[in-house]
């Protein structure tokens, strides 16, 4: 039992760093987030249960003290937050999703705790990860040359099996340092070398990238692991590190090629000063968004400090604290709407109060005490040394991003953790109480069917997502209207919390004159996110189409009051009251549009009140 254990904990650990680094399914209508979410739940499962069938047999191995409690409080206020907001007005309807990450994040975790004093397992988990990003990396670089034979979806280039240039990089940050401890536990110089090889390859994507919080994070990763393994370095080593960066900074410096899918992309091919004074200039785009969620985060926590607003609610009441000032920084817009507070720290004790932010501290703390203990310790000096170097670039990522939500920063995060959180001076000796131990390994083996049924509606409320908003795209008509409308009745059937499925909804069947219906869609999206702007519009323009004029003023006031410059809503409301006869108010309602069109051509909001405006309404 104690050996299958073991095979399984390799096999999921290793399982992870491939398929969730790799794996994307672009007919999905999130071809990257959920099929790595579904490989990191499912692989976390595994890894849960080989720890609890190792523990059960062998009673090892053993967390450290500090590092479990810290899990625990952790899991414990999760779940108070959870509890308190499901008595809420607002209730909680993405805590699973909450709770899964936390999970998985551990589960993974347990599952490489196994293999945290077996050298050759534990270095083939290094390499797999190493081997896994290297691959990311390369395709990244083709793509960021215009090169790639593959047509990976793109959401911001070079963003390779991630489709977001940030995420791919914010793995690359969190995998240089287990790299550095994959090539310190070689055996061979011929591995040495591919394992150096693939750190350049995975250096260079990063500079390419211009992901500036991505750099920070690997800087303080990579700071990390040099100080801890500065006894070993030697000249060789230090003028290969020296011309990896160099040339890192050189394609960073170089900007990508100009293309009419990438236009809009100014990062892209801005120059590579101008991309660094951004992120310190509170003028730019990016620093004054980050701000001002950084802002308005830091009231949610004042107004809900002991409990915050719930695990996963972070998206669900941010539209509260939006105004004022929404469209001048950025943070909300008619287009746009954000669902982390870009700081896993404030959106950590936004949702669960400043328990909750304590219970991650002392995750941490424990974390730290753990293993400073393995990199006293000559035989896993090296491992410990690299995968705490991982961890302290998450915390240098968590500062400006969300890797806590993440799958692929989750999946690195988890492995490192375990590597960590094994107490080596706790002696294995078979439990005290079998019964006990292999009811536990009974309880941990019952939730992989649970993770497959999860990880099946996900995937397939998806891929019927997809499949509608491709119908919708291809025939504007009746009959791409009844093909859409069946295609989500299937993603909602799969998955039926889908404020995204329920939207799509309400929009084709408004298009395809059934009101009531859209209507109705537009109420099921307002119960899951009641303070969505869009989804009040939604249900303003059905009432307006169902000569409720009464209703629809009233709704798109109370959609302009969660976001004032809101083209639509102002259109919405401006017919609305011209039908109930107060014309002015049309009249000013229509004027306001046409401000907000004059605005600047980059702006989402005037191309939206341009859009209305040249509509001809």
């Amino acid at each position: 039992m104690s050996r299958w254990a073991a095979r399984l904990a390799e096999l999921t650990s290793c399982g992870a760093a491939l398929l969730v680094l790799l794996i994307y399914a672009p007919r999905l209508q999130a071809p990257f987030l959920v099929p790595k979410f579904a490989a990191l739940e499912l692989t976390a499962s595994l890894g849960l249960a080989s720890f609890a069938l190792r523990r059960a047999s062998t009673g090892g191995p053993r967390w450290d003290r500090a590092a479990s409690l810290g899990a625990l409080l952790l899991l414990a206020t999760s779940a108070a937050a959870w509890a308190a907001a499901a008595e809420g007005t607002r209730g909680a309807p993405y805590a699973i999703d909450a709770m899964a990450r936390w999970g998985s994040l551990l589960g993974l975790a347990c599952g490489t705790s196994v293999l945290a004093d077996l050298p050759e397992a534990r270095q083939r988990v290094l390499e797999t990860v190493t081997l896994a990003a290297a691959v990311v990396a390369g395709l990244g670089l083709l793509q960021h040359l215009e090169l790639s034979p593959f047509p990976l979806p793109v959401i911001s280039k070079p963003g390779s099996t991630f489709g977001n240039r940030n995420l791919a990089a914010e793995v690359m940050a969190m995998a240089l340092p287990l790299g550095l401890g994959a090539v310190a536990g070689a055996r061979g110089n011929g591995a040495r070398r591919a394992l150096l090889g693939a750190l350049a390859l995975e250096v260079v994507f990063l500079g390419v990238t211009r992901a500036r919080g991505a750099w920070t994070g690997a800087a303080c990763g990579l700071g990390m692991a040099l100080w801890l393994g500065r006894r070993r370095l030697n000249r060789g080593a230090v003028m290969v590190a020296l011309a990896t960066a160099g040339l890192a900074g050189i394609a960073a410096a170089v900007p990508g090629q100009v293309t009419a899918h990438d236009a809009a992309d100014a990062k892209r091919y801005a120059g590579v000063v101008e991309v660094l004074q951004q992120g310190v200039d509170r003028h730019s785009t990016a620093l004054r968004t980050r701000l001002g969620l950084w802002r308005r985060t830091l009231a949610m926590v004042r107004d809900h400090p002991l409990l915050g607003v719930g695990p996963g609610n972070w998206p669900v009441v941010f539209p509260r604290y939006a105004e004022p000032g929404a469209s001048r920084d950025g943070v909300l817009s008619a287009t746009h709407a954000p669902r982390q507070a870009h700081d896993d720290l404030l959106e950590r004790a936004a949702e669960t109060g400043l328990p909750g932010l304590i219970a991650l501290g002392a995750l941490g703390v424990g974390v730290f005490v753990a293993a400073r203990r393995r990199i006293g310790e000559a035989e896993t000096r090296g491992p410990a040394a690299a995968a705490a170097s991982a961890l302290v670039a998450l915390a240098g990522l968590s500062l400006t991003g969300f890797p806590l939500e993440m799958p692929g920063t989750l999946a690195l995060a988890g492995l490192a953790l375990g590597l960590v959180a094994t107490d080596g001076r706790a002696p294995a000796s078979p439990p005290r109480s079998p019964v006990r131990a292999y009811a536990a390994a009974f309880a941990a083996l019952a939730l992989v069917p649970f993770a497959v049924v999860r990880v099946v509606q996900c995937v397939r409320g998806s891929a019927w997502l997809g499949a509608a908003e491709r119908a919708m795209h291809r025939d504007h008509g009746s009959a791409g209207a009844q093909e859409s409308l069946e295609d989500l009745k299937r993603a909602l059937y799969a998955r039926p919390v889908d404020v995204r499925a329920e939207l799509h909804t309400a929009q084709v069947d408004l298009e395809d004159h059934r009101p009531l219906e859209s209507a109705q869609a537009a109420s099921r999206a307002l119960a899951i996110e009641p303070d969505a702007p869009n989804g009040w519009a939604a249900l303003a323009a059905a009432e307006l189409a169902a000569d409720d004029a009464i209703g629809a003023r009233r709704d798109a006031t109370q959609a302009l009051e969660l976001l004032h410059d809101y083209p639509w809503a102002l259109d919405v409301r401006a017919q609305a009251a011209e039908r109930c006869g107060d014309v002015p108010a049309a009249n000013a309602d229509r004027e306001r549009i046409l401000r907000l069109a004059s605005g600047p051509a980059s702006d989402e909001t005037a191309r939206a009140a341009r859009g209305l405006v040249s509509g001809g309404r």
